[in-house]
């Protein structure tokens, strides 16, 4: 704001590029963390899974700015004073603000390369997760040279306002939505594990029962973020989408073991105390456009299609369950699931087996058997039989 109009010279110039992109990258982090805030409206209007994306984005360009608005800041300053950029950069450190923000820009630098996807598939959930917490420290540690350094909260002038009215929203949903609401729903609704029943060797079907369970508003398709609070269990966090319809007293989940946390989760006694967060995403009724259905499972993918297919409303005829698998056995909840199908009136196909190639040798969705629709089965062998 104000920064493009003092392009007079070179040395101007170049601190007014680092000023403008410091503004717009400020800008994005902020909209980069209310996206991961787990704002129910942001949730509701594009999903969480598609905030989480654009938050991921994001970070990308706020790193960039950031690392931009330093350059063209020391440069510009090495200009105006006639000395060399190592020699201004090096005064910098005098600065004891400026020590911080450098601090916390390499903060946002380990953020980012944690992000990498192949680094990403390097550490487990939990470590990557502590090291993007990183991020709100590297946030605290940028503010007071923007007070010292800036004029960004100079008083009398509006721009004050609207970095203190953003710096506030962008605190108090990450406050209020990250911390309050899921300690308030923990404490509120109180949920216990009640049942666990095993449905395959590396699979479990966890029922919870609380209290007051419809205020949640959720719906079937939907998933919390779940925290049990056992030995061994209550430092990991999993997202998992309920396993079928919720009631009024109890929350069901269907968990495959797919990692160390949820190896553990194979072990969970009843009697256990969960913190949730949530409920998430829009795949649910509500995002229907048609009166018919069709529901796509694969592998654990088909636990949250139990759930959508038990609570839909669809006339008889007019819905199609599809369930993908390698083998039958990882056909999870396939007897339930032919149970409802049944009383409800949908087809049931399941496809089994590897995946075929197409005649340009691409891999196919579909199994090298299936031909066509007569090789369908309408009820699927259930593990047991």
């Amino acid at each position: 704001f104000g920064g493009l109009a003092t392009f007079t010279s070179l040395a101007s110039s170049l601190t007014s590029l680092g000023i403008v992109s410091g503004l717009v990258a400020t800008d994005l982090m902020c909209l980069m963390l209310l996206l991961a805030a787990r704002i129910p409206f942001v949730d509701r209007a594009f999903g969480h899974d598609h905030a989480v994306a654009v938050h991921s984005r994001l970070g990308k360009w706020v790193l960039c700015g950031l690392l931009l608005h330093a350059w063209f800041l020391i440069c510009g300053y090495a200009a105006s004073e006639g000395i060399t950029i190592i020699a201004e950069w090096l005064s910098m450190w005098s600065i004891g603000d400026y020590v911080l923000a450098v601090v916390g820009l390499g903060a946002l630098a380990v953020v980012a390369i944690s992000s990498i996807v192949a680094v990403k598939r390097r550490m487990s959930y939990e470590v990557w997760h502590v090291i993007h917490l990183i991020t709100y420290a590297a946030v605290a540690a940028s503010i007071p040279h923007q007070f010292s350094q800036s004029g960004l909260f100079a008083e009398g002038n509006w721009q004050r306002w609207y970095w203190i009215g953003l710096y506030g929203a962008t605190a108090f949903a990450l406050l209020a939505f990250r911390i309050l609401l899921p300690l308030f729903n923990s404490i509120e609704h109180r949920l216990v594990v009640s049942d666990v029943v095993r449905e395959a060797d590396d699979v479990v079907t966890i029922t919870m029962r609380g209290r007051n369970l419809p205020a949640l508003d959720v719906e079937a398709g939907q998933f919390f973020h779940w925290r049990f609070l056992g030995r061994k269990l209550w430092w990991h966090q999993h997202p998992f989408s309920v396993s079928a319809a919720p009631t009024r007293d109890s929350l069901r989940i269907t968990v495959r073991s797919l990692g160390k946390g949820t190896a553990k989760l194979m072990k969970v006694k009843p009697g256990t105390r969960v913190m949730i967060e949530g409920p998430y995403g829009i795949f649910s009724d509500k995002a229907r456009t048609t009166d018919a259905v069709t529901l796509v499972g694969i592998g654990i993918g088909i636990a949250p299609i139990r759930a959508v297919l038990e609570a839909t409303d669809f006339e008889p005829g007019h819905a199609t369950v599809v369930l993908r698998a390698h083998n039958a056995g990882q056909l999870y909840l396939a007897g339930e699931i032919a149970d409802l199908c049944r009383q409800r009136g949908a087809k049931l196909v399941t496809l089994v087996g590897r995946r075929g190639r197409n005649r340009l040798g691409e891999a196919r969705w579909v199994p090298a058997s299936h031909q066509g629709p007569d090789h369908c089965r309408d009820r699927p062998r259930h593990r047991n039989e």
